[in-house]
């Protein structure tokens, strides 16, 4: 049974969390700015903001780019790793919080149709570098940062369709995709026995998934100002395994193992540029709903049988937040351009972690900065842009309350405490041709 429990883990990571651009922005042009749209419709990666936008576009454009992300996050030792809730020992030891850095590329493009009027259709496309998709669902009972594991690390593609209804005003409608992924098992285990091998057998789909995404936007010379609505995605595995033991002769079991693969919350965006001269300022409030999420962690249920289900100590007290962000964009000359930008996300995990489960995460302050330097290359506009993201999490001391996770006497798992905190760093690089 153990070889069909190291199945069933193996096709649970093969899932994907969250969303890069969400944390990290869409390009070197919008990240520098504080993950947020310019005002140029000519840039394909303000699809992901604010798609209305692409609507006063009237060429085809594309930008690619690629980063890499890094974490520092504050080092957990010394505290209780298993008791009577985990394991049959109780063990003091460390836990890391060294997570793999990660690289990733986007493309963007902004494609008129072919008639006057007609309005583009834009695409947006996120993912890893050298493979589809990486996650991890961590450790189901240390502490976890859940939204830096792998949240971001997944390809990620937004589709939309962007119309002029006046010189000023556009709207748009579009997608994200997401997977929901399913899998069943069955085998026929020999364990010790001489007599006959363990055979078995497993099925699996994917399908796919789609929520809308709605924007609109008023645009005047120098101003402009818009609204986005992002619907929720959810993305579930469940993965049925049943089957007998019959070498020895032990029992049956049927269990399910369930997983939110990913999560993106509603969002709604509301935002406006100025142009005053030589500079450009941004602001935008997204307001998130995070009511429905799930952390990754894989939970097994019994349907029957020998398996104990997994226990659900951890209560999750979550909240909707609003993030703010501002960001400035000084010209120099005609082309070339300084960045800057400022945001707030706080975590949507309310609680002071004391109790049960060590899911953790901490407000942020995301410091930001770039450059655009824009050039003509064979009768074509180039702009080639660079970004670099600071994200310092706000400092939390945990202390853990007396009595193990089921109200036993004992330490619970993170006993006496620890600190969360530490600082993420995220570069990237790009450019952007208007065909």
């Amino acid at each position: 049974m153990r070889n069909l429990i190291a199945f069933m883990v193996t096709f649970c990571s093969l899932s994907v969390q969250a969303n890069y651009a969400e944390f990290f922005g869409s390009h070197p042009s919008t990240s520098g700015i504080g993950n947020q749209a310019n005002s140029n419709a000519y840039d394909p990666a303000n699809n992901y903001y604010i798609p209305a936008l692409m609507a006063f576009s009237d060429t085809i454009t594309l930008a690619t780019s690629a980063g890499s992300v890094s974490t520092d996050f504050e080092p957990i030792s010394n505290i209780t790793i298993k008791n009577s809730t985990n394991s049959t020992t109780t063990e003091v030891g460390n836990t890391s919080t060294d997570y793999d850095s990660f690289l990733g590329a986007t493309v963007h493009a902004t494609l008129p149709l072919g008639y006057k009027g007609a309005g583009p259709i834009s695409v947006s496309v996120f993912t890893p570098l050298g493979k589809v998709i990486e996650t991890n669902s961590g450790d189901a009972t240390l502490p976890e940062y859940v939204m830096y594991r792998s949240r971001y690390k997944r390809t990620l593609i937004h589709l939309n369709y962007a119309h002029k209804l006046t010189d000023q005003l556009a709207f748009s409608l579009g997608t994200h995709v997401g997977f929901q992924a399913g899998a069943n098992a069955s085998t026929n285990l020999s364990l010790n026995g001489t007599g006959f091998g363990s055979s078995g057998g497993a099925k699996s789909e994917v399908k796919p998934a789609l929520a809308g995404i709605f924007s609109t936007i008023y645009k005047e010379k120098n101003w402009s100002a818009y609204f986005t609505f992002q619907q929720e995605m959810k993305s579930n595995l469940e993965a049925k395994a049943g089957g007998q033991i019959n070498d020895p002769t032990a029992a049956l079991f049927q269990i399910t193992i369930e997983s939110m693969i990913y999560y993106d919350p509603h969002i709604l965006r509301f935002g406006s540029t100025f142009e005053i001269g030589n500079f450009t300022f941004l602001g935008s409030l997204e307001y998130q709903l995070w009511e429905n999420y799930k952390t990754p962690v894989i939970r097994v249920k019994d349907r029957g049988g020998v398996v104990k289900p997994s226990d659900d100590y951890e209560k999750l007290q979550l909240r909707n937040i609003p993030v703010l962000k501002v960001g400035s964009i000084l010209s120099l000359t005609d082309r070339f351009s300084l960045l800057g930008g400022l945001s707030y996300k706080p975590t949507p995990i309310e609680g002071n972690f004391v109790g049960a489960g060590n899911s953790i995460d901490s407000n942020s302050l995301i410091l930001t900065g770039g450059a655009r330097l824009g050039m003509r290359i064979f009768g074509k506009d180039i702009d080639l842009s660079g970004g670099i993201q600071y994200h310092k999490l706000e400092e939390v001391n945990v202390t853990k309350t007396a009595n193990q996770e089921n109200g036993t006497s004992g330490n619970k798992i993170g006993a006496p405490g620890y600190k969360v905190g530490g600082s993420v760093i995220a570069a990237s690089g790009g450019l952007r041709i208007k065909f």
